[in-house]
């Protein structure tokens, strides 16, 4: 019995636990267990609880075993098995071994945390008390560990029977008075005539020694251990003295409702309760009874020093004694009422609750039972119909299919028929339009010719007319004008009448023509319909009597051609049935041929009929095709009409003309006097030619027109020729058509396969030549950076030697000035001379001493003459050299105008490039965006598919038959779900990983991209500002240019100066020569002292000369070196970029190898993803599939163990009512 309510409570907590699962997986995570806990009303054992279960593993989970051990290992630590009034209360802690209820009333206790009662006293209260529930009831409902509110509906039978064990006769208990009533309530009353005594033995018999202490303030829990502690130490001394008036009276303490819950209270409450009763001397009281006023009052030392009291005297002392026991008194009172309403009102609810609990446990079970047996008719009664909906939809759906393949069948028929007729329709259509071109170009022809004979007509009648004139000019004579006129009158109208003739005869012949047209038309369309109609009562008669249709089908020849294969094997086949002796299977293969025969002969009517049809449509659009070329040649015909009435009113009119002509000569040959009888014969030969000539044209013209009319006839038949034999040759020309489109197809499939290999092709190649273009793209930006750096490094070298030739310049500018200060002072020296020498000229005699420094200035002179002269050639080479230098500079400026040019368009080539590159980048962050889009696709899909495969059910079905398997194969289940779910786990794991994997390569890669394009950025930037510093040199070479051109005229200047200070020098020397001449025949050897101071200012000058030429020489050198030096330093300058553009060609191509690699490895992983992900689709559906079986097992298996636990528990109830039943019914 013990191990079916223990099997019974674990069934009851695996349904609890099994409510928690959300999941179906029959494992708990740490949110679930936490809610299980809430329902169990665990909180205050929830951490320790998951502390044991889960540990520090914030994803694992439990399942149902494990959470029952932990279970009852925590409460075994804890916990204790307590109820509660409401349903939803389950276990609390349990109170301490030590303390004990102090009133017992069946499955109430009474009482306060407080010290605890003596044996005798304990021994007492069970005896006068109802007994509590058995020890065996305890330690099973312990052992359960499940609250017994939860277990309402199946105990509601032993706590009616434990109600109506409380409610006994008084027989076991005590002999009460008829105050305390049978169920435990106590009614005190305090008249009063009551005296202590009674008010003792009442309180003995209610509450045996041990009433519990009320207080009005709620007990802490250090408070009630020091209050048990000084009870404990308390008691010693209080039991051992006999029980006094006091003590039988109110307990051990008096004064309670002053208690703090420590057992003592402050003096000052106690003096003023007394003080407040009339006591004046409180407070003398307190300390007559050994009780100090500054500390607290112990109510148990006060009520043994009272009692003590009583016994000894009845003085004031008695009197506050009696306050006091009569103040504890109606507060006792006040308590007990207050306990005894409460206690009526609990356990009348109590049973109104059970007998509710006992109406809804039955009805509960009848539902239970009506419901199993409904639900059974009614899932036997949906299966049945269910089967019986498989089985016509099956049948209903087999039918469905054939009627479709049927009508499919049909449809292609149909289809391929309408097919061949629409193809038909286009040739004949096409060929309609060629016949119509080809008659408009022939008609367009013959419109032309007839035009022509026309204006040929009008030319020769104008011809005519004029040569007539002429001729009357010419022979205007004497003619016999009455006879001659009226034989030309004659003539004139016998041919328009012949004429007149001929055209009404034209006319009428038009008429039969058009009339044998609209004849032949009618027998066409005569015919037609009657091949129509033959063809439709052919068919009719095919499908009402099979047994006349082959003769009626036989009725036309190309039916007879056609059928004629079909019909001889048709006859071979009934010739052999003839035989008597035909066995089972000659009979069906009869039938199957007569079924065949029957299906050939409706496909052959159908295919006539369409040909029919399509003969009709064709007949029908060649007569108005026919009619409407018909109204065009009646068109034309009268238009024909129209022109030759028009030609005859015309022939008419120049009749008329000529008759007035001739009127006229004949009038004028009257009056003149008439001719000669040649020049009668003249007019009357030239009248009988032009007769002549006159009736052939007519003759002509009307052969002309009876050809044309003949011939016009003839294209007529001719056309109705073509027409009939294009008729027939159309059939042929469509099967034609027919086998040629077949091989068009077939060329065109090939040749479709041979584009797409080609466009395969073409995309391989351009992929190939897009790489080598980037490749190029890549070189060529390189080049053009090293070009940049280049030519950067050349800008700058050739700034410094503009800046070189500029301080060059300017020295140059500063020598030339030195030397036009020089010449300026030898101008005014020579000025000076002139002077002196004017002086000397005057004054020979008095100033030698002049004239020989005169001669000195002039040896003087002509030093420095030849010194200057020295100096003007070393310029003219130094101004040579600058020249060339110069011109140099000019092909090099020219270079470098070039170079800029070419920067120039580097340059937008870089930019372009950039371009191109800015939008790689941007593809390629398109790129990375559609990959990540394409990851959470992936992400979200796998999700969904989790969520998918958690829906779906397995048949009812299938699932009886498993049911059975099921638990056999739980455990085997479970472990493959565990490992399903793990390896799920790591999937998914592994999936985010590698996403993010390449995330970060694909962040980093743009990361690169966008530096690079920066840095590309900053070379354009560069770039640009090197292209204003070029436009600054440019700027700065035209102006050294104005500066050299400035200098060049400046130098001009000199150089003229320089002519005419020679020449004037010349001049002066010459004057100087013939003076010292003379002064050297008159001056002696006397001034040789001032000839040699001569000679020393000419050797210091020298000096200076070769002083200022090495100056020239080192600052010569200084340039060259200089030069040498920022050469050296270009073409460092050069190598470290040469070095720096392989780094950077080195680090492109890397880049692009790891860009290609991490292409790949991204379309690697896209592939092993979807791999990945088809087997998680698999996993996920076996998955489901298993978790399916799972949950309708565990659903079936929750549902019998809910019956099983009802019946249990109904037949538990039984067996506790027999058990507590039984002793009643024996004991009474």
């Amino acid at each position: 019995m013990e191990e079916a309510e223990h099997s019974h409570y674990v069934a009851q907590l695996k349904a609890q636990f099994d409510s928690c699962d959300t999941t179906a997986t029959g494992f708990l995570d740490r949110e679930e267990l936490t809610v299980l806990c809430h329902k169990l009303q665990l909180e205050a054992h929830l951490p320790l609880l998951l502390d044991t279960l889960l540990g520090q593993r914030t994803y694992a989970r439990v399942n149902f075993e494990e959470f029952k051990q932990g279970f009852v290992a925590v409460l075994s630590r804890s916990l204790d098995f307590s109820t509660s009034e409401d349903d939803s209360s389950y276990l609390e802690p349990v109170v301490p071994e030590e303390v004990k209820p102090k009133f017992v009333k069946g499955t109430k206790r009474y009482g306060r945390r407080s010290r605890p009662d003596s044996k005798s006293g304990a021994a007492q209260t069970c005896c006068s008390m109802d007994s509590p529930p058995s020890g065996a009831e305890v330690t099973d409902s312990s052992l359960a560990g499940v609250p017994r509110a939860k277990l309402r509906r199946s105990t509601s039978l032993e706590s009616v029977e434990s109600l109506k064990s409380d409610e006994e006769p008084g027989s076991q208990k005590e002999n009460a008075p008829p105050d305390i009533q049978s169920k435990g309530e106590v009614e005190l009353t305090a008249p009063d005539n009551l005296d202590l005594q009674q008010l003792n033995t009442e309180f003995q018999m209610v509450l045996s020694g041990s009433a519990p202490i009320s207080c009005s303030t709620p007990v802490r829990p250090t408070d009630l251990q020091k209050a048990l502690q000084r009870a404990a130490i308390e008691e010693g001394s209080v039991r051992s003295t006999s029980p006094s008036l006091l003590m039988a009276t109110v307990g051990q303490r008096v004064l309670s409702c002053m208690d703090d819950g420590s057992g003592c209270t402050s003096p000052e409450q106690v003096i003023a309760l007394w003080s407040e009763e009339g006591i004046r001397n409180s407070s003398n009281i307190l300390q007559t009874l050994d009780f100090p006023l500054d500390e607290r009052l112990n109510l148990a030392e006060l009520t043994l020093a009272l009692d003590n009291e009583l016994l000894v005297s009845g003085n004031g002392i008695h009197q506050a004694a009696l306050i006091s026991y009569k103040n504890e008194i109606q507060h006792l009172q006040c308590v007990a009422e207050q306990a005894c309403r409460e206690r009526d009102k609990v356990k009348a609810d109590l049973d109104l609750a059970d007998q509710r609990n006992l109406k809804l446990v039955r009805e509960v079970d009848d539902r239970h039972a009506s419901m199993e047996t409904l639900n059974q008719s009614r899932i036997r009664e949906l299966e049945q119909d269910f089967r019986d909906r498989l089985t016509a939809l099956r049948t209903q759906f087999e039918q469905e299919i054939e009627a479709q393949l049927q009508q499919v069948d049909r449809e292609r028929s149909t289809l391929q028929g309408e097919l061949q007729l629409l193809r038909a329709q286009e040739a004949e259509l096409q060929e309609e339009l060629c016949s119509a071109t080809q008659e408009n170009s022939r008609l367009e022809e013959e419109l032309n010719v007839i035009k022509l004979k026309l204006t040929e007509a009008q030319s020769s009648v104008i011809r005519l007319q004029r040569d007539l004139d002429q001729l009357l000019h010419d022979k205007f004579g004497s003619l016999d004008a009455a006879g001659s006129g009226l034989s030309h009158e004659e003539r004139f109208c016998e041919i328009i009448r012949e004429s007149e003739l001929q055209c009404r005869e034209l006319r009428d012949r038009n008429d039969e023509l058009s009339a044998e047209l609209e004849l032949v038309k009618s027998q066409r369309i005569n015919r037609r319909f009657r091949t129509s109609v033959d063809a439709t009562a052919l068919s009719w008669t095919q499908d009402s009597d099979s047994d006349d249709s082959d003769m009626k089908w036989r009725s036309s020849p190309l039916v007879e051609r056609i059928l004629q294969p079909i019909d001889k094997t048709a006859l071979c086949s009934l010739d052999s049935v003839s035989d008597p002796a035909v066995s089972i299977q000659t009979e069906l293969a009869l039938e199957q041929l007569k079924q065949n025969h029957t299906q050939e002969l409706q496909q052959l009517n159908i295919q006539l009929e369409t040909q029919m049809n399509y003969y009709e449509r064709s007949l029908e659009l060649m007569r108005q095709s026919m009619e409407v070329e018909r109204k065009d040649i009646s068109q034309a015909f009268k238009l024909e009409i129209s022109e030759l009435e028009d030609q005859k009113a015309q022939a008419e009119q120049q009749v008329k003309q000529l008759k007035e002509t001739l009127d006229k000569l004949q009038t004028q040959m009257h009056h003149g006097g008439g001719w000669s009888t040649e020049q009668e014969r003249r007019v009357q030969r030239e009248r009988a030619e032009l007769e002549q000539n006159f009736a052939k044209e007519i003759s002509n013209l009307v052969q002309r027109l009876s050809a044309e009319k003949d011939q016009l006839e003839a294209e007529l038949k001719l056309k109705l020729d073509q027409e009939v034999i294009l008729v027939r040759t159309q059939l042929e020309e469509v099967r034609s058509e027919n086998r040629a489109l077949q091989e068009r197809l077939s060329i065109l499939q090939q040749e479709v396969q041979s584009l797409e290999e080609v466009v395969d092709k073409k995309s391989l190649m351009f992929v190939s030549a897009f790489r080598r273009k980037l490749e190029e793209l890549e070189r060529e930006h390189e080049q053009s950076r090293a070009e940049e750096e280049r030519l950067h490094t050349e800008n700058s070298k050739y700034r410094e030697e503009v800046l070189d030739l500029s301080s060059r310049n300017l020295q140059l500018s500063s020598n030339n000035a030195e030397l036009s200060a020089c010449l300026r002072g030898d101008q005014e020296s020579v000025q000076m001379l002139q002077e002196h020498l004017a002086t000397v000229s005057k004054e020979q005699e008095e100033d030698r001493a002049t004239v020989q420094r005169l001669q000195d200035a002039a040896v003087r002179q002509e030093r420095e003459k030849l010194q200057q002269q020295a100096e003007t050639q070393l310029l003219e080479r130094e101004l040579g050299s600058y020249k060339d230098k110069v011109s140099r500079l000019e092909v090099e400026l020219g270079s470098v105008t070039l170079k800029q040019h070419q920067l120039e368009l580097n340059k937008t080539k870089l930019l372009r490039e950039a371009d191109d590159r800015n939008q790689k980048v941007e593809k390629l962050q398109q790129t990375v965006l559609s990959l990540e889009s394409e990851l959470e696709l992936l992400r979200s899909q796998l999700q969904a598919g989790v969520q998918e495969k958690l829906v779906h059910s397995l048949e009812v079905t299938d699932l009886q038959r498993k049911l059975h398997d099921a638990h056999i194969k739980m455990e085997a289940l479970d472990t493959s779900v565990r490992k399903q779910m793990r390896e799920k786990e790591e999937l998914h794991e592994l999936l985010e990983k590698r996403g993010e994997q390449a995330s970060f390569a694909l962040q980093q890669e743009t990361h690169k991209l966008q530096v690079q394009n920066q840095e590309l950025q900053h070379k354009l930037s560069q770039l640009q500002v090197q292209g204003l510093e070029v436009q600054k040199l440019t700027q700065e070479q035209q102006n050294l240019k104005n500066k050299l051109d400035e200098l060049e005229t400046a130098r001009t200047k000199a150089q003229h100066q320089a002519l005419r200070a020679d020449a004037a020098l010349g001049l002066v020397q010459a004057q100087q020569v013939r003076h010292l001449q003379e002064l050297k025949e008159r001056v002696g050897d006397g001034h040789r002292e001032q000839v040699e101071l001569l000679q020393a200012q000419l050797l210091e000058e020298q000096r200076r000369s070769q002083q200022l030429e090495e100056t020239l020489r080192l600052q010569a050198q200084q340039s060259s070196s200089q030069i040498s030096i920022k050469q050296d330093q270009y073409e460092k300058a050069m190598s470290a970029l040469q070095q720096s553009t392989e780094d950077l060609e080195v680090k492109l191509k890397g880049a692009q190898m790891v860009l290609q690699e991490k292409a790949q490895q991204l379309k690697e992983q896209l592939v092993k993803g979807t791999k990945m992900s088809a087997l998680l689709k698999d996993l996920y559906v076996e998955n489901s599939q298993l978790m399916k079986a799972l949950q309708v097992t565990e659903q079936r298996q929750k549902h019998a163990e809910k019956k099983n636990f009802l019946l249990e528990a109904k037949i538990n109830a039984l067996n506790k009512l027999l058990r507590e039943l039984v002793p009643a019914a024996l004991a009474t």
